[in-house]
């Protein structure tokens, strides 16, 4: 059966729940935006192969080397972005052994469940939608899948899942590749039309043509095959040549419609998909997610607060190297050097801790009686505003390129 908490959900052991075995959002709005996904590059696939290659060699070579592969590299990337866990943190998480004493000693301000209000005190960050689980410096809290994200970029509901540090990667591929596919039938497309000298003819034919093809519709259900075909040849001529094999078929009205179809879909996707490279652009030469630039560029955060812990890899694509390699253009899990893995996640865990919050040690969790003294009424208030607007920049939801927010 189905249980959610906080946006946290499983079913059957698949969800985000930290209990959960595979990690599957089960947002519905997701799940809806995702089978598009699927079906929309299945629906191109087979309209392409149908109606844009036969007879045609080049078409031919063009669909079968260029749009296939990147249409199965789209696809695989889309699943990967769907089901990688993105950097959630699990409970039990612990600071970096060599940042504890310097995330003990820093100023928190949580809410106070016995007095109302909020307090500040000494300790490390902790998430309370997330059960006061600890919260590394560079996650933020996503709404819909209820957990924290390491360098969390959005949520974005055409692949069903928040991005992060682990899955940024496979959604950068995914429309890397949908943008291919949708140049490849661009040009499939415009080879059809040249070759079959589709145009619209004089004015005073159009009467005359409409007329014809219309009745062609209605005989089509009793003619012979013979039959139909000169009736194409008569009402199609090419520079005075016969309709050219594998050109027929776009006078059907049922080959117009999916070929009317598949131009509105390749257009849509290849501005929609160009427009989304070029903002990705940025996290992949920055190294830093949009919340996280964001929040910089509102002066909510220090800048080195989200710097790359590293410059010997890219913390998108990971590897062992910063420069562009084969693995970036590949759906394989991203691996990070073993040194850095725990850096670049920022904290530590394995199975054997707990499935509790991390209790920071006796000496480093007492509260700063001056800082509780000095929080009055005006501070906690000025306190929760602040909160806020971290949080309305922290949860950020994109669908069909428009960032709205969520809480």
């Amino acid at each position: 059966s189905k249980t959610s908490t906080m946006g946290r959900s499983t079913l059957w052991g698949f969800g985000t729940d930290f209990t959960s075995q595979k990690w599957l959002s089960l947002d519905p709005c997701g799940i809806l935006c995702v089978s598009l996904s699927i079906s929309i590059h299945l629906f191109a696939l087979f309209a392409l192969g149908f109606t844009m290659i036969s007879h045609y060699l080049l078409s031919q070579i063009l669909y079968a080397l260029l749009y296939v592969p990147f249409s199965a590299l789209a696809l695989a990337s889309l699943f990967m972005a769907t089901t990688t866990d993105p950097g959630a943190v699990p409970m039990g998480a612990r600071p970096i052994p060599a940042n504890l004493a310097s995330e003990s000693d820093s100023i928190v301000t949580e809410r106070d469940t016995v007095r109302g209000g909020l307090r500040r005190r000494r300790g490390i960050r902790r998430c309370r939608k997330c059960n006061d689980n600890y919260k590394p410096p560079r996650a933020h809290h996503d709404s819909v899948t209820g957990r924290c994200v390491v360098k969390m970029d959005h949520y974005c509901p055409w692949v069903c899942n928040a991005v992060g540090i682990m899955n940024h990667k496979f959604f950068i591929l995914f429309i890397l590749y949908t943008f291919l596919t949708a140049i490849v039938s661009l040009a499939l497309i415009l080879i059809k039309f040249i070759r079959c000298g589709i145009s619209v003819q004089s004015s005073n034919n159009v009467s005359q043509d409409v007329n014809k093809t219309l009745q062609y519709v209605v005989d089509s259900y009793y003619e012979e095959h013979q039959q139909q075909q000169q009736q194409y040849d008569n009402m199609f001529l090419n520079s005075g040549e016969q309709t050219k094999p594998g050109c027929d078929a776009m006078m059907n009205s049922d080959s117009m419609i999916i070929f009317t179809l598949l131009v509105i879909v390749t257009i849509l996707f290849f501005f929609f998909t160009c427009c989304m490279l070029i903002e990705q652009g940025e996290a992949v030469d920055t190294n830093m997610s949009k919340i996280a630039r964001m929040k910089t560029r509102a002066g909510l955060s220090n800048a080195d607060e989200y710097r790359p812990v590293a410059t010997e890899f890219n913390e998108v694509f990971g590897g062992e190297h910063p420069t562009l390699s084969w693995h970036w253009f590949l759906p394989l899990p991203v691996r990070f050097p073993e040194w850095a893995r725990d850096n670049v996640l920022g904290y530590e865990y394995n199975s054997t801790f707990p499935p509790v919050p991390y209790q920071e040690p006796s000496d480093t969790d007492a509260e700063s009686a001056a800082s509780s003294v000095s929080l009055g009424r005006m501070s906690v208030t000025s306190d929760r505003d602040l909160g806020d607007v971290e949080s309305d920049i922290e949860n950020v939801y994109v669908g069909g390129g428009v960032t709205v927010d969520q809480d």
